[in-house]
C-alpha cells in the first residue's frame, strides 16, 4: 500500500516537474509571420520577431527532408538576423519542411513549422535576361533564361517557350503579343525610325509555371530596305545639286585668281613683250676685210658684199 502511494506521488512531482519546464520553455513568445522566400531554387526562411517583445533574442531554425523522413537538421542558430538561408543544402528535386523558435539565455519558444514545400513547382521563376540588337527596319531579340542557384535550367524545366510583348514607345495600351515562342532568338520586321519596348515572360511546361517579367528594354529601327528605283532617286539630286556646286567653286577661283594677279600677266600682248624683254640677245657676227694693193674693182665689190 505504501509502496503504491509512493508511486502515485513520485508521478505527481514528475508531472508537476514536466510541467513546470514547459512553462519555461513557453516563456518566450514565438517569432512572427514565418515565410518563405524561394526565387530561381533559392530559398529563405524569414520571419518577425515576436509581438510585444523586447530584449536581446537569438533565433533558431532547423529543416527536414520529408522525402527521405528525415529528422530535423540545423542550419542556423544564435544569430539575431531574421532570416537563414537553406539553399546550399535542399535538393533541386526535395520536399521539405522547416521551423523557427525564438531563445534567450537557456528560454525558449515554441517552433513555428512551415507548410510542407516542393522546391521545383513552389519556387518562383525569377525574369530572362533580354537584349536587343537593331538593323534598319528590324529588330532581332535575344532572350536567356533564368539562372537558378542549384541547378541549370534545362535539367528542370526542359520544355519551356517564351511569351514577347511589344509596343510603339508611349502606346503601351497597343501593345502586341506573341506567346509559345520556342526560339531564344526572334527577329521581328518593323516600322522604320521608330522606338520599340519588348517584355518577355518563360513558361514551363511543368507544373505551367510562368516567370517574373523582364525588365522593360527599349531599341529603336532606322531606315528600311532601300527600293532601286529610291536610290537612283537619291543620286539624281545628289547629283542635280553637286555639279553646279562644283562649276561655281570654280568660277569663284577663277574671279579671285584674276582680281590678286597683275592684269598684264593676262594680256596676251603684255606677254609677248616680256617674253622678248627676257630673251636673251642674239651677238652680232662680222668678218674682217682686208683690201689688197692692186684688187680689182669686183673684188672690193665682192668684199663689200656688194654685186
Amino acid at each position: 500500500m505504501q509502496s503504491t502511494v509512493f508511486t502515485i506521488l513520485f508521478v505527481k512531482l514528475l508531472c508537476l516537474t514536466l510541467h513546470g519546464m514547459t512553462a519555461v520553455l513557453a516563456e518566450l513568445p514565438s517569432p512572427s509571420n514565418v515565410r518563405i522566400t524561394s526565387i530561381n531554387m533559392g530559398l529563405v526562411l524569414e520571419w518577425d520577431p515576436p509581438q510585444n517583445h523586447t530584449g536581446n533574442l537569438t533565433y533558431r531554425s532547423e529543416y527536414k527532408w520529408n522525402s527521405i523522413r528525415s529528422s530535423y537538421r540545423v542550419v542556423c542558430w544564435d544569430t539575431t538576423a531574421l532570416c537563414c538561408d537553406f539553399t546550399s543544402h535542399l535538393n533541386k528535386f526535395g520536399v521539405y519542411t522547416f521551423q523557427v523558435r525564438a531563445e534567450r539565455e537557456g528560454e525558449a519558444s515554441h517552433w513555428v513549422e512551415t507548410k510542407e514545400f516542393v522546391m521545383d513547382e513552389h519556387t518562383t521563376l525569377g525574369p530572362p535576361s533580354v537584349t536587343l540588337v537593331s538593323s534598319g527596319a528590324n529588330i532581332e531579340v535575344s532572350i536567356e533564361d533564368p539562372v537558378l542557384r542549384i541547378s541549370e535550367f534545362k535539367e528542370i524545366y526542359n520544355h519551356a517557350t517564351f511569351n514577347i510583348t511589344y509596343w510603339k514607345e508611349g502606346q503601351e495600351e497597343r501593345a502586341k503579343r506573341m506567346n509559345g515562342i520556342q526560339l531564344h532568338k526572334v527577329v521581328l520586321e518593323l516600322e522604320p525610325w521608330t522606338r520599340y519596348c519588348f517584355q518577355v515572360w518563360v513558361v514551363t511546361q511543368r507544373f505551367f509555371k510562368q516567370s517574373q517579367p523582364s525588365n522593360v528594354t527599349c531599341e529603336s529601327t532606322v531606315k528600311g530596305k532601300d527600293r532601286p528605283w529610291v536610290m537612283a532617286l537619291v543620286i539624281f539630286v545628289v547629283m542635280a545639286v553637286s555639279v553646279p556646286l562644283v562649276v561655281l567653286a570654280f568660277w569663284h577661283c577663277y574671279k579671285v585668281v584674276n582680281f590678286l594677279r597683275p592684269k598684264y600677266l593676262l594680256d596676251p600682248q603684255c606677254s609677248s613683250i616680256l617674253a622678248l624683254q627676257s630673251s636673251p640677245q642674239p651677238d652680232e657676227v662680222y668678218h674682217e676685210v682686208s683690201i689688197m694693193p692692186g684688187g680689182t674693182e669686183r673684188e672690193l665689190s665682192l668684199m663689200d658684199g656688194t654685186t
